[in-house]
């Protein structure tokens, strides 16, 4: 995942679909000693990470890390006395073949990424990085812009749809919002080795070029006045997601081109955020699939 602050690049003047109408809005601990007492220990040198690096548990994740960018793996840490028993002796192969050095490490070292990290965890250096003009030639194709999803697990089944939807990036805060945590690579089941996720403080200069591209952006919301089953969807769209409990930002609704909603049968409630853009990108997929070409799970 690569932060960007800058405005992204490629343009393109485009005819976008002239359908729905745009909102007439403006554009949008330091460590010290203690004063008294024991001191508190630290972990040992061999035990730190670079903050760079992601750290990716759950052996799904890991298994596609190992066959996606094995290159890219700095580190590869194994709880000692599971390393030949079930999924840990099948990633611990893998590892060898591809000449990762594998660590063993006691119990305590691992827990430090978490309770559901099943005794293994992977380092790595590099992600799949959100390209603004590899978009443009693209004759269909979806991206995201996630508007301060705080929930791990709601960002890591996202980032699993969308692999599995062939959406082309996700645009994430780079505050107010998680990040790629281990919760969320694991959840992910490897989504994360194959999606681009891009932290930005600036949405608008991203939907400002994705609209020179041909996009339209919709946002999910209660107050939308379509459904998206009754959306014409055109080839290039953008869905804006809110957070869990406030939903979307004013400043990023008036970034969309149409709100939409998701019908309900109750009002008392409202989807879950990863429940709702799976909905919403799997109806993409279904208009943008050629008839007689649509692939079954």
């Amino acid at each position: 995942m690569k932060k960007n602050n800058s405005r992204p690049s490629g343009r393109n003047n485009s005819q976008r679909p002239q359908q729905g109408g745009r909102p007439q809005h403006g554009r949008p601990q330091g460590a010290g000693r203690p004063q008294g007492g024991r001191p508190q220990a630290h972990a040992p040198r061999e035990n730190q990470i670079p903050r760079d690096w992601r750290v990716v548990i759950g052996t799904h994740a890991i298994n596609e890390v190992l066959k996606v960018r094995p290159k890219q793996v700095k580190g590869f840490w194994l709880r000692q006395g599971f390393e030949n028993s079930g999924d840990l002796r099948d990633m611990n192969e893998l590892a060898l073949k591809n000449h990762i050095k594998v660590e063993l490490k006691a119990e305590a070292a691992l827990e430090k990424f978490g309770p559901s990290q099943q005794g293994a965890a992977i380092f790595v250096d590099g992600a799949p990085e959100f390209d603004m003009a590899s978009l443009e030639g693209l004759d269909k194709s979806m991206v995201l812009i996630l508007d301060g999803i705080e929930d791990p697990h709601n960002l890591g089944a996202i980032l699993r749809t969308s692999w599995l939807v062939g959406a082309q990036g996700v645009l994430i805060p780079e505050d107010r919002a998680v990040g790629l945590t281990p919760t969320v690579h694991k959840v992910a089941c490897g989504g994360v080795e194959h999606v681009p996720v891009e932290e930005t403080t600036n949405f608008a200069n991203y939907a400002e070029e994705l609209k020179k591209q041909g996009y339209w952006i919709y946002g999910l919301s209660p107050r939308g006045k379509r459904s998206i089953f009754e959306l014409e969807l055109p080839d290039k769209v953008v869905w804006a997601i809110g957070s869990e409990d406030k939903g979307m930002r004013v400043t990023t609704e008036r970034l969309c081109d149409e709100l939409v909603f998701i019908p309900q049968a109750s009002s008392s409630a409202s989807y879950n955020a990863s429940v709702a853009t799976a909905m919403a990108l799997t109806e993409t997929l279904r208009q943008h699939a050629p008839r007689g070409n649509r692939k079954k799970s």
